[in-house]
């Protein structure tokens, strides 16, 4: 059974959309498959948002342990991640992704009234933020990871919260001219698997969850492995205080993904694979 959706009034840094749970339709099933390298049924990105510790001292190991690489996406400003900065860039430099999250993790009012949790003040509020507010967030926190974490340029983002408007009146046109001056893809929300062969780059479709169990995690990566497609996950801590998944029930994964025919892979290097075929089959 999917366990536990997302609390939107949880004080712990909602980050999760609370879109239900859907599957790619069986139109996947056909003779245009999508191939993914080594012959592998589907690719899998494990993606862990805001620089907790936890990401660090659980995560990371766990990963390291199977062989697998991870997407790990820092919110630029926050004092217990820049502690940390030397740790987070010796992971760069052992292969994981260090995204871009912006640096202050604003988000949408209107998506937690009548309850605002006390991370959310007004100046983050991206209902009264101009163009000009979130292209200081996107750039910022991109030349802060460009100096302290190291140079990559295919990082990808990830929208906190899974907001994607400024103003009042959503912009959402706005919010992505800035995504797009540094990042070729992104990552939201929306609990579903990725068509690779019909998706928007910049909105790629991830699970979130809080206390998730193993069952409901492997049944998001069978979603992929019955169509041909991509799942993502988005991962906040392990053994932490956000958003917490069980590090037993995370090790429990990855043990299922490394003995099970997936390609796993961080969100930049299957996003670039994406837009490599597309641009072989289009020739």
């Amino acid at each position: 059974m999917r366990g536990l959706r997302f609390d939107p009034l949880d004080p712990l840094e909602p980050c999760i959309a609370i879109e239900p749970a859907i599957s790619l339709p069986m139109v996947m099933n056909d003779p245009q498959r999508w191939t993914w390298p080594e012959g592998r049924r589907a690719a899998v990105s494990l993606s862990y948002d805001d620089g907790h510790p936890d990401n660090l001292d659980h995560a990371v190991p766990d990963l390291e342990e199977r062989g697998f690489l991870g997407t790990f996406y820092l919110t630029t400003n926050r004092e217990r991640m820049r502690e940390r900065a030397d740790d987070w860039r010796a992971a760069f430099q052992r292969g994981h992704e260090i995204g871009n999250h912006t640096v202050r993790h604003p988000a949408r009012a209107d998506d937690y009234l009548p309850n605002l949790p006390d991370w959310l003040p007004p100046e983050l509020w991206l209902e009264n933020y101009s163009p000009a507010d979130i292209m200081r967030e996107v750039d910022d926190a991109a030349v802060w990871l460009n100096e302290n974490i190291g140079l990559d340029p295919f990082r990808t983002f990830a929208n906190p919260c899974c907001a994607s408007a400024i103003g009042k009146v959503p912009d959402e046109g706005s919010y992505y001219a800035a995504i797009r001056r540094h990042h070729f893809a992104a990552r939201t929300g929306g609990n579903r698997t990725n068509d690779p062969r019909a998706m928007d780059l910049l909105r790629i479709r991830s699970y979130g969850f809080t206390e998730p169990t193993a069952e409901e995690l492997t049944e998001y990566c069978e979603d992929a492995f019955n169509t041909g497609g991509w799942t993502v996950f988005m991962f906040h801590s392990i053994d932490g205080p956000s958003h917490n998944t069980r590090r037993e029930v995370h090790r429990n994964l990855l043990g299922y993904l490394r003995d099970n025919s997936y390609w796993v892979a961080s969100v930049r290097e299957v996003a670039r694979y994406v837009l490599d075929q597309r641009y072989r089959k289009a020739k």
